[in-house]
């Protein structure tokens, strides 16, 4: 097998590397380990908070940075320090996130920091989403959570109110402040201005000095775009939105519940 020394893979997590279990399949962890064994360097880029990923992080044993809150940090697992963070504008998101909170009393939303979840109403699919993500929320009314170092909102509502949601945020001009984006059928995020899983690639890049390095990227989902054009290759499962796929340079045939990332990397070590 070729030496792939200056290769990294970056993927994103639920729905690409994860399958519904939301466990990481034995198959996927052995093609990682083989990867890892000729040289290649695997990373993930996720939505999730680092308390969300944390396990996944130990459970493929990362060691280089990995990106998280899509995009709006860059977190290095061996000195356990963030290398880069984009936060909201403090007062801007407080005054968005409360506009929202009270147009959709059955929304509920994550304040995310890189020093835990806050959450300031509790719902039934805020619930479902701590307890799949396995993170324990500060929970706290919203004018009580610290301002400052807003990396992202995650606002979470039922799939047939999203249309509702989103045209409510479009329609009150807050694109000058924030980003936002759906990244779930039930999520939508609001996010520093410029920043993406695409944005955060580039810098990783040169925070990390892969300037010479061919990197190959993986994801299912809106948030996973930007990322997939930055990246010298993009690769999506088959149960990526469609979008994805026009976007990706490989459309796997597996999907995240039988070893995308395996099939990738197979891939990775012998064609690409």
């Amino acid at each position: 097998m070729k030496r792939l020394d200056t290769t990294l893979l970056m993927t994103d997590l639920d729905g690409t590397l994860l399958p519904s279990t939301k466990e990481i399949l034995p198959e996927e962890l052995e093609a990682i380990r083989q990867f890892r064994q000729q040289g290649g360097k695997f990373a993930i880029a996720t939505g999730r908070t680092l308390q969300a990923a944390q396990r996944y992080l130990d459970r493929v044993q990362a060691d280089v940075p990995v990106i998280l809150f899509n995009g709006a940090g860059i977190y290095d697992p061996l000195s356990g320090t963030m290398l880069d963070t984009e936060s909201l504008p403090a007062e801007a998101a407080f005054q968005m996130t409360r506009q929202v909170l009270e147009a959709f009393p059955e929304v509920s939303a994550e304040i995310l920091r890189a020093d835990g979840t806050y959450v300031p109403r509790m719902t039934e699919y805020e619930r479902e989403h701590l307890e799949i993500c396995r993170v324990e929320p500060v929970l706290l009314p919203l004018e009580e959570i610290p301002r400052r170092e807003w990396l992202k909102v995650l606002f979470a509502i039922a799939p047939e109110r999203m249309p509702e949601l989103t045209a409510f945020i479009q329609g009150q001009g807050w694109q000058e402040q924030a980003d936002f984006m759906q990244s779930e059928a039930r999520f939508y995020e609001m996010l520093p201005k410029g920043v993406t899983k695409g944005s955060a690639l580039r810098k990783y890049r040169r925070l990390c000095h892969m300037e010479d390095f061919r990197i190959v990227a993986a994801g299912d989902f809106d948030n996973d775009l930007e990322m997939l054009c930055v990246a010298d290759i993009g690769a999506c499962p088959s149960n990526a939105q469609p979008c994805v796929k026009e976007v990706a340079n490989i459309q796997l045939t597996q999907s995240c519940e039988t070893h995308a990332i395996a099939e990738l990397i197979a891939r990775i070590m012998t064609d690409l």
